[in-house]
């Protein structure tokens, strides 16, 4: 399946008083790998729209189990690869590296929305095309 790597390092805006990371920017970091991940595969947001009337890959679920913390100055490697692809949605799992020992390790489920002017939000779920799974899972 399609993967993809980053590294980030810990300034120190991404810590509380106690140099410690605040936990959202770990959901900041995976969000940023995720589409990281996408725009190199050929999957950027804006040739989704275009091409697919794609207003946005919905977060369904996310999920993260925290097993040490990073510090400020902290260097982390984020690995998020696309562990599932299902009709209408696909799931990118992510590990947190701090040299070789794991920070943590989370999921998130991307729903694949596209607009709906029939819809009450104005967009709806849909079945993942054909071309866009082949890319999802890709080696």
């Amino acid at each position: 399946m399609l993967k993809n790597q980053m590294q980030v390092r810990v300034e120190w805006g991404d810590c509380d008083p106690a140099r410690i990371v605040f936990y959202p920017r770990y959901f900041a970091w995976v969000d940023a790998s995720g589409h990281h991940m996408l725009g190199e595969a050929g999957l950027h947001h804006d040739l989704l729209m275009a091409k697919y009337k794609v207003r946005g890959l919905v977060l369904g679920r996310v999920g993260m189990e925290f097993k040490t913390t990073a510090l400020f100055g902290d260097i982390l490697d984020i690995e998020s690869c696309v562990s599932r692809i299902g009709g209408g949605s696909f799931d990118i799992s992510h590990t947190i590296r701090r040299s070789g020992d794991t920070i943590l390790t989370g999921q998130e489920t991307r729903i694949w929305a596209v607009e709906d002017p029939e819809s009450a939000v104005g967009i709806s779920a849909r079945r993942i095309p054909d071309e866009v799974r082949s890319i999802l899972s890709a080696e």
